[in-house]
């Protein structure tokens, strides 16, 4: 009962976002392995209480968050993560240590990975979506795995999607970074209208 409850709460919340500008983007970031760089410690045997707390972010990641903050001025970031809603106020220190600007009703826990297609679907039909979320899971092991389903929901749901293998290559490649932020604001520029006559 409680898991549902934090779901229909991030859905609430997400109701009432609005970007900066009309006609401007709503970015959605997950935090772990995403951001945070948390799945390294579980693979070395931290626990997830741990590891959200001591995890550095994940290479070149901030940068790229700085750069779609930047080139979308008008954009709303909002942070949509499963975890659990007993590490909210660790989540808000790391996010605060590391500079990522948020509100606190901008930061949403869903009881599981499996809830985000809801939040997002919310989002969607408010603004242009662009989603940042690798959508794997098992970091413990050697291979993680990815949530296939829940990457073709985000692919149908978002503007713009970016996922593991865009996450892992910008973790390696600092300049791809601002190749992908470019074709971001391609993707969210309306084309347009043919000229009249």
């Amino acid at each position: 009962m409680l898991h549902a409850r934090d779901a229909r709460a991030a859905v609430r919340a997400a109701r009432r976002v609005h970007p900066l500008q009309a006609d401007a983007a709503v970015v959605c970031w997950d935090l772990d392995n995403t951001l945070v760089n948390s799945g390294l410690l579980l693979h070395g045997g931290r626990s997830l209480e741990e590891a959200v707390v001591e995890a550095e972010p994940m290479a070149n990641m901030l940068a790229f968050y700085e750069s779609l903050r930047e080139q979308l001025p008008g954009a709303r970031h909002v942070f949509l993560s499963a975890r659990p809603r007993s590490m909210r106020a660790v989540t808000l220190t790391w996010l605060e240590r590391h500079e990522l600007a948020h509100d606190a009703d901008t930061v949403w826990f869903v009881p599981s990975a499996g809830a985000k297609p809801k939040v997002w679907a919310t989002l969607a039909r408010l603004a242009p979506l662009v989603i940042v979320d690798d959508l794997t899971y098992d970091h413990e092991s050697d291979r993680p795995s990815v949530y296939h389903d829940l990457v073709e929901s985000a692919r149908e749901t978002a503007t713009v999607y970016v996922g593991v293998d865009e996450i892992t290559r910008m973790t390696s490649d600092p300049e791809l970074g601002a190749a992908i932020v470019a074709e971001t604001i391609r993707r969210l520029t309306p084309a347009p209208a043919p000229p009249s006559g």
